[in-house]
């Protein structure tokens, strides 16, 4: 008796992890919408990556890939029927909602919150727009855009390009890679490497748990972390510099016209620069304390193992 009763269990939980595989059902839709400008754009997805990149002024293209999961339970519901139900109703319907200069993509009804959808949109937007976007998982890209940007993602790359203003990206793993960001610029990530390059002035902050970060074109304040990882500067510290790696060399690259005080200490590994730097106090291993060109904004580098280098 015990032992069919067994049998049957084991049984009705093959059934039921059966019945919880179920064919999921696609879609897509397209949108054209008149705007004013400058746009405020919001964008959010829970699952599903985000494109933005410019285009005409005065209007906005949304592409939308719907993709939605399914299940079958033991007295039915759920199943292939009702996916194709949620896909066709976004489609109809889709998660868009315009009020003036301001328009919101992929704000979604409760009523979807548990249903396993996913959208990932491409959006072509006039260059003056500002932008934010958040997807709980998936990679994002803009390009393009005048900014401010700011860009979110749980899990996924980041990669923007050509923005005309203050840029901001965080992912909870994944790389950062911003090119021509024309202003200030924080970034954020887990773990993946982050690549910064600017082409106007505007401080810089930038954090990694594992993984290297490159700063080009800084003139302004600097602040990187990586738990683990090198870190690569050029610029003009017309601001104070913070650099810490707790496992990786520090190379910085200055302006020849640059002036700063320099704070330099390695837990493991040499201080080596070509710089002119004037010291103060006492010579030791691994530490460079002193001024160049009569001193200035404080360039502050740590790393627990690892050489440093000045050019």
């Amino acid at each position: 008796m015990t032992r069919s009763i067994r049998l049957l269990s084991v049984s009705l939980l093959l059934v039921v992890a059966g019945c919880a595989r179920g064919q999921g059902a696609t879609g897509s839709f397209d949108r054209t919408l008149n705007v004013g400008e400058p746009l405020e754009l919001e964008v959010q997805t829970g699952a599903g990556a985000i494109e933005v990149r410019a285009g005409a002024a005065g209007k906005v293209e949304v592409h939308g890939e719907i993709r939605v999961g399914s299940w079958r339970g033991l007295f039915g519901g759920g199943g292939r029927a009702g996916a194709d139900d949620i896909v066709q109703n976004i489609k109809t319907s889709p998660p868009i909602e315009q009020n003036g200069n301001r328009l919101v993509i992929g704000r979604l009804d409760e009523s979807f919150s548990h249903q396993n959808v996913s959208i990932s949109y491409t959006i072509v937007a006039p260059a003056a727009t500002q932008l934010r976007a958040r997807s709980g998982s998936g990679s994002q890209s803009v390009s393009g855009l005048a900014g401010p940007v700011v860009v979110e993602t749980g899990s996924g790359s980041t990669e923007l390009t050509d923005i005309g203003g203050a840029a901001e990206a965080r992912t909870g793993s994944g790389s950062i890679h911003a090119r021509g960001i024309g202003g200030a610029f924080t970034g954020s990530t887990g773990s993946g490497q982050i690549e910064v390059a600017q082409t106007a002035r505007g401080d810089v902050a930038a954090s990694t748990g594992s993984g290297s970060v490159e700063l080009k074109g800084v003139d302004g304040a600097a602040r990187v972390r990586t738990g683990s990882g090198s870190v690569t500067i050029d610029g003009k510290p017309t601001g104070a510099w913070d650099l810490e790696t707790g496992s990786g060399s520090v190379h910085a690259r200055l302006a020849p016209e640059a002036a700063f005080t320099i704070d330099a200490r390695a837990g493991s590994g040499g201080v080596s620069t070509s710089q002119p730097v004037t010291i103060a106090g006492a010579v030791a291993r691994g530490e460079l304390h002193g001024q160049v060109r009569g001193g200035g904004p404080t360039v502050r580098i740590r790393t627990g193992s690892g050489g440093i280098s000045l050019d």
